[in-house]
């Protein structure tokens, strides 16, 4: 048997995304909001019956479980199919798929293991690691949170990773290409990291992408505290969160994640049980960050740095997360800097700080209101103007009127006032979208929308002779698809010949091109089943076809055809006329 269908016989679709995000019953599919991009209504559906996904929201994307996993992992198709088939229990031949990215990526990962290893060795069992050792225990990291980070020591030498990755095989351009070692104007080489704390910065498998370095020793102030891998085939800080291997299952059991700022105060408060925890690289939490965590939990703890830098990346990373519709809290370290150095010497105050966090709410009217003093009434006007465009994102009215009253306690502005401000300031901030720049593209949607549909109806439904005999009302050039045409087309011929098989033929001999419509439209909502499906296929007939008119009298009115336009004019008006009143 090909290893791709045994693959998918084995492996059941609805129970493999379920495991990762939760599916609802809709009908004879599955539903969730989409795991890929931020939404707030479900569009991702799921089929049992076909096996395959699609998102009808913004990603427009679909597939089976190979694509799923791909884009839930960031792979190549030659590692899903890895993944996939050990996970399946399906043997792979070793011809079974040439995956030049796949290759390339092992190559990567491959060579990034024995630099760790090479690290690791020199911090845990050589002479030369005592300086490190000494550093961690004065860091209060013990040896097994050490192993279980896979932390190590990069000597001060200047080629001594060069000669250990030459005898495992590896040249000099391809020790470069992963970051490891520096080419010169002169064509020599070096190592890029010395005399430094090595930090493995891995994927959610485990995978090691590249590395941290923290300096430990030198005299030249002008080298950096931390230094990174940087952009390889395989690393990409944007999309990086340290310690994301460690805490994928606490995520998953705690439902929430807890995000610090750097490797020590992750790796403290995985020692100190605190195993949710994942660092951004430096105090940018980006998109990419999001989108990550977003697939793991809804609830996001801030436990950044207490100093000015690291309340100003709280403001900034609230701004980020509200677009995906977190629901946001904040650790404030009464009693520490960080949360390394709060865990390390007062686990008990942290453990305090961390049940008594706020809402990122309480946080923002909280420390802005600490930073601007609330001495006057200008200070008051400007918390107020401050928050609201926080509290004008809320959709939950309860929460605003929560927040709106702590607003006015916090402030001693009468309620009614801080609410008409808020409602002046949502009134003022709702884009105002030119007709002319959304319309084509809402009539876009719309018609590709009803082909669709139409063939929803054809694949879901019983009335395939109703269907394909009402067709003869729509010429070639009334379908906004030409694809959606050419599987109609098809569709008749099977008919004609297998009016019971008409769907598995169907299935079996579409193009690739007219394949992805098809399998789309099992995944398509239809109304309750005691629809008059009757009436239904005609309404759908008639708007596909006024779209169409629409199209042609839009290009004769550029023309001199003026008996043409009148008689489409007139068409489209009976159009008009026979669905008002279905």
């Amino acid at each position: 048997m090909d290893p791709l269908a045994e693959i998918k016989r084995k492996l059941d679709l609805v129970e493999f995304i379920n495991q990762r995000v939760p599916l609802q019953k809709a009908g004879r599919n599955f539903k969730a909001c989409c795991p890929f991009h931020s939404e707030k209504s479900p569009s991702f559906v799921v089929s049992p019956d076909r096996q395959i996904w699609h998102c009808f929201g913004s990603c427009n994307e679909g597939g089976d479980i190979f694509k799923f996993l791909m884009k839930w992992e960031n792979l190549s198709f030659g590692e899903a199919l890895k993944v996939l088939a050990d996970q399946a229990g399906v043997e792979l031949k070793k011809d079974a798929v040439v995956d030049q990215k796949w290759q390339e990526r092992q190559r990567y990962f491959t060579i990034n293991q024995y630099a760790a290893d090479f690290y690791q060795f020199l911090l845990e069992k050589h002479k030369l690691g005592e300086k490190s050792r000494a550093y961690l225990e004065s860091r209060k990291v013990n040896s097994k949170t050490s192993q279980h980070f896979g932390l190590g020591y990069a000597p001060r030498s200047w080629d001594s990773l060069f000669k250990y990755l030459s005898k495992k095989g590896y040249g000099p351009e391809e020790m470069a290409k992963a970051g490891l070692v520096v080419k010169t104007d002169s064509n020599h080489y070096y190592d890029r990291f010395r005399s430094r704390l090595m930090f493995p910065l891995t994927d959610m498998r485990g995978n090691i992408l590249g590395f941290s370095g923290r300096l430990l020793t030198g005299t030249d102030k002008m080298e950096a505290k931390y230094l990174n891998t940087p952009e390889t085939a395989v690393y990409h800080k944007r999309q990086n969160l340290f310690g994301l291997h460690q805490a994928y299952k606490a995520i998953k059991d705690t439902n929430e994640v807890l995000l610090v700022e750097g490797e020590f105060d992750a790796i403290l408060a995985h020692q100190f049980g605190y195993k949710q925890t994942v660092a951004i690289k430096g105090s940018a939490l980006t998109q990419d960050h999001l989108y990550l965590i977003k697939r793991l939990t809804n609830r996001l703890i801030f436990a950044l740095d207490m100093d000015e830098a690291g309340q100003e990346a709280i403001h900034r990373s609230i701004s980020e997360a509200e677009k995906f519709d977190f629901e946001m809290s904040v650790i404030m370290l009464k009693g520490g800097k960080d949360p390394a150095e709060l865990l390390s010497e007062k686990p008990q105050e942290f453990e305090k700080d961390y049940q008594n966090k706020q809402t990122v709410y309480e946080y923002l009217i909280e420390s802005n209101a600490q930073k601007l003093g609330l001495d006057s009434i200008y200070r008051k006007k400007e918390l107020v103007e401050t928050i609201l465009p926080y509290l004008a994102r809320i959709q939950n009215p309860i929460l605003v009127d929560h927040y709106l009253l702590r607003l006015a306690e916090k402030t001693g502005i009468a309620l009614g006032t801080i609410s008409k401000a808020l409602a002046n300031f949502a009134r003022k901030r709702k884009p105002l979208t030119e007709e002319t720049e959304t319309e084509p593209k809402e009539h876009r949607k719309m018609e590709e929308g009803l082909e669709t549909y139409l063939i929803a109806l054809l694949v879901q439904t019983n009335k395939q002779s109703l269907i394909l005999e009402r067709l003869e009302k729509l010429e070639e050039e009334d379908y906004y698809s030409s694809s959606t045409f050419k599987l109609f087309e098809m569709a008749k011929e099977i008919y004609a010949k297998n009016p019971k098989e008409i769907l598995p033929l169907l299935g079996e001999k579409l193009p690739g091109e007219l394949l992805e419509g098809f399998n789309k439209a099992f995944l398509w909502e239809l109304p309750e089943s005691d629809t008059d499906w009757e009436k239904e296929v005609e309404k759908t007939i008639l708007n596909i076809k006024k779209y169409s008119l629409r199209r042609q009298i839009k290009v004769l009115m550029q023309s001199d055809n003026e008996d043409k336009l009148g008689n489409t004019l007139r068409e489209l008006k009976e159009v008009e006329k026979a669905l008002s009143i279905m």
